[in-house]
């Protein structure tokens, strides 16, 4: 049965037609449209939309610039009651100026909840009001002044005045700008440089409840110059600051060799967490795709994101530790942060680079194994091969390991054996990455590999197989414009609450 709620309210119009106007239940919303149906557009972000518990969600399928006539038909078409009512437009542009959230407010009675600004869909049918200077979620209430509610719905936990404006960062003309999932600095210059990768942002990331996500750089844009993340993180209160994960979007001015994570520590001076690639997926639990060079999306990989210390005083860095992972295959259980028995004495360990399958003690090569970088085409299973008694035994294990994991990873899975345990290296103020034990070639042709950087060596293998193809998306409701469109003249609104 459907959950169907029909309400005709008839009106006459200036030119004497009648107007019939239809109440219809759709999801977790309310869809307000025409006697002839909804439009597409309006009732698949109706069925999209989450539960919003202080709320009636309330879907306008009318033009934005629709007559008052129409307006009050909606407003008729409405149920009895004094409900607060969010306010979401259901058709392009989804965007309303400020006096028809007054003007609803005094005309029902009700607390309203009207975005002022672009109104866009993000991942899992969260809303993001973003376009000008002050754009969010206005609470207005009858005969009382508005107040600005959030940018964000579902509002998050890190909801906050310091992440919901665009603003310059550093002395180099970088830039910093909301997004659905936090916020992203990225180097200055002209906007149409910029316009894909904000649509692949807001597209892609989705907001978390509990977690602000820092995208850092532009794929085709300049590096990113590290004064402004520093410059940026300067601004955030401390709660935010201690929630917050980092991810790689572009390139970034880094000293030769080190990794992102440790020189974000380094330069913070605290530790720092940061994702392996990109968070996509369901808010509550999103998965961590690679990324490739141009920005696009790799494969859904295991070791999901590392926590960083700050160098000592003896320039090295320390260990760096597995924040979220994702396990190898179900039903393996996990003997040790991200380590996994797979067969009597033998585990699965995730890495960055993939997967390690290694006895349960843990051999001579562990840091320059953990230490390999990620390859984001490829899937890496490394399997200990060291002692050539136990060498068939452990890839028996990898190989039955590798038939488990999810198909689309399987795809992109190279398996590698490390025979060679690395050589003593000389002390680095870097993470050891210069000594990756040999590896040596598969039956599927892949060319020898020797002992030189873990990156250099997990990149050379050449093997067969397809690339995952890409997670769906949900479709932008319109292509952003942060810095291209002028702010209208907007009353200076209060901010509800202490600005959290």
């Amino acid at each position: 049965m459907s959950l169907l709620t029909r309400i005709r309210v008839r009106m006459r119009t200036g030119a004497g037609a009648t107007r019939t106007t239809v109440r219809t239940t759709v999801g977790n919303a309310l869809l307000v449209h025409g006697a002839d149906g909804p439009t597409e557009d309006a009732r698949t972000l109706a069925e999209s939309l989450p539960v919003d518990p202080g709320h009636e969600l309330v879907v306008a399928d009318l033009p934005p610039d629709a007559p008052a006539e129409v307006w009050e038909s909606f407003v008729a078409a409405l149920p009895k009651g004094r409900n607060p009512m969010r306010l979401v437009l259901g058709r392009h542009p989804r965007e309303v100026g400020p006096r028809l959230g007054q003007w609803l407010a005094d005309r029902t009675g009700r607390v309203v909840l009207a975005p002022y600004g672009l109104m866009h869909q993000g991942v899992a049918g969260a809303l993001f009001v973003h376009s000008v200077a002050s754009s969010c979620w206005v609470r207005f209430r009858r005969g009382q002044m508005a107040v600005r509610e959030s940018k964000r719905f579902p509002r998050p936990a890190w909801e906050s005045p310091a992440v919901a404006e665009v603003r310059p960062v550093g002395a180099d003309g970088s830039v910093a700008e909301p997004l659905p999932a936090g916020m992203w600095i990225r180097p200055g210059g002209v906007d149409d440089l910029f316009v894909g990768s904000r649509t692949r942002l807001v597209r892609a990331l989705p907001c978390q409840p509990g977690v602000p996500v820092i995208v850092v750089g532009s794929p085709g844009a300049p590096a990113l110059e590290l004064g402004a993340v520093k410059a940026f993180w300067q601004t955030l209160p401390a709660d935010i600051k201690s929630e917050a994960w980092f991810t790689r979007f572009g390139e970034v001015a880094l000293p030769d060799g080190a990794s992102l994570g440790q020189t974000l520590a380094n330069v913070l001076k605290q530790e720092v967490r940061c994702y392996t690639g990109i968070p996509v997926g369901a808010p509550d639990a999103p998965a961590v795709v690679a990324l490739r060079a141009d920005g696009t999306h790799g494969w859904n990989t295991f070791a999901q994101g590392f926590a960083y210390r700050p160098q000592g005083t003896d320039a090295q860095p320390g260990p760096r530790r597995l924040r979220a992972h994702r396990p190898p295959a179900p039903q393996l259980r996990e003997v040790s942060p991200g380590v996994y028995e797979c067969a009597p004495d033998i585990v699965v360990e995730v890495v960055e680079a993939g997967l390690w399958v290694r006895s349960a003690e843990e051999p001579a090569a562990a840091a320059v194994v953990r230490a390999a970088e990620l390859d984001p085409v490829r899937n890496h299973v490394l399997y200990e091969a060291v002692d050539p008694q136990q060498a068939q035994r452990v890839r028996a294990a990898a190989e039955s390991l590798v038939g488990r994991i999810d198909y689309q990873t399987k795809l992109v899975t190279t398996l590698m054996p490390v025979t060679t345990p690395p050589s003593p290296a000389p002390p680095s103020t870097e993470s050891p990455t210069a000594a990756l034990p040999t590896v040596e070639p598969e039956e599927s042709g892949m060319k020898p590999i020797t002992a030189e950087s873990a990156t250099t060596a997990l990149r050379k293998a050449e093997p067969s197989g397809v690339e995952p193809p890409l997670p769906e998306l949900p479709l932008l409701s319109r292509m952003m414009e942060t810095m291209a469109m002028r702010a209208p003249e907007f009353p200076s609104l209060p901010t509800e609450g202490t600005g959290r």
